[in-house]
């Protein structure tokens, strides 16, 4: 089955739709219409067999960007970024042994390691090294 996008329609829950691999795509005077290429044809409709899956029955299953594409490739490596980031962040100011006790004194340790972080990733965007954004400490150092 290949991913053919989602359909939203009103007062129905939002589906990912999956086609038959044979059938095509194809648009004509402005109106989408299905082409089934297939010898033996598992179904008599024009476009093959349909999949339709509802996406709020299991979130982290069905997700509304296909795992195997570009867009999800790039937001999964910027989650990724973000969580290396905080971690970072974390490490910086050691938040696991703190020896704060004082919540006030903690907020303003966090808020400088995060002034800090920032400055850093300026760093790199003004010295345009975009493909390396987590080489922070070879930057400072």
């Amino acid at each position: 089955m290949v991913y053919d996008g989602i359909t939203r329609e009103k007062g129905r829950a939002d589906r990912i739709k999956y086609i038959c691999p044979k059938a095509k795509k194809i648009n004509i005077n402005g109106k989408l219409s299905y082409i089934l290429n297939c010898e033996n044809p598992c179904t008599s409709s024009k476009c093959g067999r349909i999949k339709q899956i509802t996406i709020h029955h299991n979130y982290r299953f069905n997700s509304s960007i296909p795992r195997d594409s570009l867009k999800w490739q790039k937001l999964y490596r910027l989650r990724t970024i973000c969580e290396r980031s905080i971690c970072q962040i974390k490490n910086f100011i050691q938040i696991k042994s703190s020896r704060v006790r004082n919540t006030v004194s903690l907020k303003s340790d966090i808020l400088l390691a995060c002034i800090s972080q920032l400055i850093a990733f300026i760093l790199i965007f003004k010295s345009k090294n975009y493909d390396k954004p987590l080489a922070i400490k070879s930057l400072i150092a």
